[in-house]
């Protein structure tokens, strides 16, 4: 089993994907793979960079690069792939047995109060700035992020607005249904 996670700038994607390290599961994030990239080549990783080096890499190495990078990596039968970005990455991994796209949704200022809680080198510093990024990361234009298409694609959708108990229950409900699923 794979499951996908999809959201806008913390929605609760990574909390998602560590929980489900908790119950076995590897966890592969697209970000992180994007962030290893900027470090090789000495570029600072702020939101700005990420998406305009993301949108690079997937222009030059095609839209499902950092989901084949991040399927490689999987040595088990459990794993979780979050910061999906691109159409091109969930079609990707769309061909892997057992995959499921997850949507991570909370509303913007419940986001931007964990932005600034989380204090991440490189993060917006208002709530202006991250509707800004939002915007350049919803719509595919360019070929680009294309959040909007992403979130669509969703076979399932864990709506955030709560504390991580009642996070962890609504994933814990959502591995049931796939389980079921899957039977």
């Amino acid at each position: 089993m794979i499951i996908g996670v999809v959201g806008l700038i913390a929605s609760g994607k990574d909390e998602v994907a560590e929980y489900l390290q908790e119950k076995g599961f590897e966890h592969h994030s697209l970000s992180s793979i994007l962030r290893e990239i900027l470090s090789k080549e000495g570029i600072e990783t702020t939101v700005d960079n990420l998406t305009k080096y993301g949108n690079k890499t997937r222009e030059e190495k095609g839209a499902g690069y950092l989901a084949k990078v991040a399927h490689k990596r999987i040595k088990s039968d459990k794993a979780v792939i979050s910061s999906i970005r691109q159409v091109g990455e969930i079609d990707y991994l769309r061909k892997a047995p057992g995959f499921y796209l997850v949507k991570v949704t909370a509303p913007i200022e419940m986001r931007f109060a964990r932005v600034k809680s989380r204090g991440r080198k490189g993060d917006v510093k208002t709530v202006a700035d991250l509707r800004r990024i939002e915007k350049l990361q919803a719509s595919g234009k360019g070929g680009g992020m294309n959040m909007n298409q992403c979130m669509k694609l969703a076979d399932y959708e864990i709506k955030n607005i709560g504390t991580f108990d009642e996070l962890h229950h609504k994933v814990d409900d959502l591995l049931r249904k796939i389980s079921k699923k899957e039977q």
